[in-house]
C-alpha cells in the first residue's frame, strides 16, 4: 500500500506551514514521541525533501525521568529522526521526588534545557508541534478564569523566548489532521498516559470540548476568532510600546516614573498596559488583571500609595513613581572582583574592599541610613527609593553605598540598574 496517498495534506499545504524556515538555515524541533510531535518531524522532512532544502536539523527530546518507559521511547525517537537523517539529542531532566505541580514543573525544565540547549550550540530557532486543539484548549482555560485579551490571544504562531524564535507551525491544523498523517504513513506514536487523567484541567476541557459543537461553537469558529484576537492584541500592544516611549523613564536608582499627564491621554485599556509593564520591569514578575484593574483605578481616583506586585506606586504631583517594595530582598556574600545580578534589578560588582567579602543587603536594613546619605548624592532622594538600593554591609552595619567611595574610603561598590542598559 502506498500510504502516502491517504496524507491528509497537501504539498501546498505543507509548504504554507514552514514558508516562514525558508531563510533559516538551523532549526531544533522539539519531539516527545507523541502524536503531534511525530507529525511536526515527519512534516518538517516531507517539506525539505519536496522543495531540497538543506538545513541543519536537530531533534530534542527530553528525558523528564518520571516514567519508567521514558529512555525506551527517548530511544524511539531517536531512531526515527536519524532514518529521517536529523541530528537527534536526548536532554535530561535531573530532579529530586516531585509530588506537586508536575506538568508545570515538567514544562518550565523542558523549556529550559531546550532554550540552554539552542544556546550554546548557535541555533536560534525552536520548532513545536502545538496544534489548533493545544491553541482552543488554552483560550478555554483562561476564559475560565476571566483573562484579558493577553490571555485570551492564547498560544501565537511565533513568539520570542529568551531570546529564541519559537515557531509553532501547526497551529494552523487540528489534532486530528497529525493523526491522520501518521497513520497514512503507518507511524505509531506514545499516547503519555497523563494524556487522559482528568485530574489535569487541560485534560477535563479536551474531554469535554465536543460539548461546544452541540452548540454550534465549531473549531474553525473558534480558529477564527482567536486570529481576530490576536490582530487587537498587536494593536494594543503597539500602542503600548508608543505610549511607553512617551511616558515611562528609567531611573538609574531602580525605579520607573510615568507623566500621568500624557498617559492619562490614552484609553484606560493602555493606561492599564503600561503601569503592567512598569510594574514587571520594576520587579520582573507578572501581576494579575484583577489586581491591576483594582490597584490602577484607585491611584488615579485617589493619588494615594499602593503596594501590588512587590512594588509601591507613589504620585507627586502628576508623576508616578514605581519602586520596589521595600521587602523580602535577598542578601548575600559578595568577594571583590565578584558580578552578581541582585534583586532581577541591578549588576553589582565589589571593585575594591579591605575585607575578604561584604555582605550585600539592602539599605533599609540599616538604622543610620538617613545620616550615612547627608552630603552625598544621595541626600535629596526620597526615602521610599532609598531603602529598596544595595549596599554592603559587614555584620549589620552598613559601610559601603553604592557608586560612591565607601564610608570609610576603603571600598567601592559598582551599581548598575539592568534597565538603562537597554535605554
Amino acid at each position: 500500500m502506498n500510504f502516502e496517498d491517504k496524507l491528509p495534506l497537501s504539498d501546498h499545504q505543507i509548504d504554507d506551514l514552514f514558508s516562514p524556515l525558508v531563510d533559516t538555515r538551523r532549526i531544533a524541533l522539539a519531539v516527545s514521541g507523541g502524536r503531534d510531535s511525530l507529525a511536526l518531524m515527519f512534516l518538517i522532512k516531507k517539506w525539505l525533501e519536496n522543495n531540497k532544502f538543506d538545513k541543519d536539523v536537530v531533534v530534542l527530546t527530553v528525558n523528564h525521568q518520571l516514567r519508567e518507559e521514558s529512555n525506551a521511547e527517548c530511544a524511539e525517537v531517536a531512531l526515527i529522526a536519524q532514518g529521517y537523517g536529523f541530528h537527534h539529542k536526548i536532554l535530561i531532566w535531573h530532579h529530586e521526588n516531585i509530588k506537586t505541580s508536575i506538568q508545570e514543573k515538567a514544562r518550565n525544565a523542558r523549556y529550559d534545557l531546550m532554550i540552554n540547549y539552542l544556546k550554546e550550540n548557535g541555533i536560534d530557532t525552536l520548532i513545536t508541534g502545538h496544534t489548533l486543539d493545544d491553541k482552543i484548549e488554552t483560550f478555554l482555560m483562561r476564559l475560565s478564569k476571566g483573562s484579558g485579551l493577553e490571555g485570551l490571544k492564547s498560544i501565537q504562531t511565533s513568539r520570542n523566548l529568551d531570546g529564541i524564535n519559537l515557531f509553532r507551525p501547526l497551529l494552523k491544523i487540528t489534532r486530528d489532521q497529525t493523526t491522520k498523517t501518521l497513520v497514512s504513513q503507518n507511524i505509531g506514536w506514545i499516547d503519555d498516559p497523563t494524556n487522559t487523567d482528568e485530574k489535569y484541567e487541560r485534560i477535563q476541557i479536551r474531554n469535554n470540548i465536543s460539548t461546544l459543537e452541540k452548540l454550534n461553537i465549531s473549531k474553525e469558529m473558534l480558529q477564527l476568532t482567536l486570529n481576530r484576537l490576536g490582530r487587537a492584541h498587536e494593536v494594543i500592544s503597539n500602542v503600548t510600546e508608543k505610549a511607553i516611549l512617551e511616558v515611562l523613564h528609567f531611573d538609574s536608582l531602580g525605579y520607573v516614573s510615568l507623566d500621568f499627564d500624557i498617559l492619562r491621554a490614552y484609553p484606560y485599556e493602555i493606561i492599564i498596559k503600561v503601569f503592567e509593564k512598569a510594574l514587571i520591569y520594576v520587579n520582573g514578575k507578572r501581576v494579575s488583571l484583577q489586581s491591576l484593574e483594582r490597584v490602577c483605578s484607585e491611584v488615579i481616583q485617589t493619588r494615594k500609595p499602593k503596594t501590588i506586585n512587590g512594588c509601591v506606586i507613589n504620585t507627586k504631583k502628576n508623576i508616578i513613581h514605581i519602586t520596589r517594595e521595600n521587602r523580602d530582598i535577598e542578601s548575600f556574600n559578595l568577594k571583590v572582583g565578584d558580578l552578581h545580578v541582585w534583586d532581577n534589578r541591578f549588576k553589582i560588582c565589589l571593585k575594591s574592599f579591605n575585607e575578604d567579602f561584604i555582605t550585600i543587603k539592602n539599605l533599609g536594613r540599616s538604622k543610620e541610613l538617613k545620616y550615612l546619605c547627608e552630603n552625598t548624592i544621595y541626600a535629596d532622594i526620597p526615602i521610599y527609593v532609598l531603602k529598596t538600593l544595595p549596599g554592603g554591609f559587614i555584620k549589620d552595619k552598613l559601610v559601603l553605598m553604592p557608586n560612591i567611595h565607601n564610608i570609610y574610603n576603603s571600598g567601592y561598590l559598582d551599581v548598575k540598574f539592568k534597565l538603562q542598559e537597554k535605554n
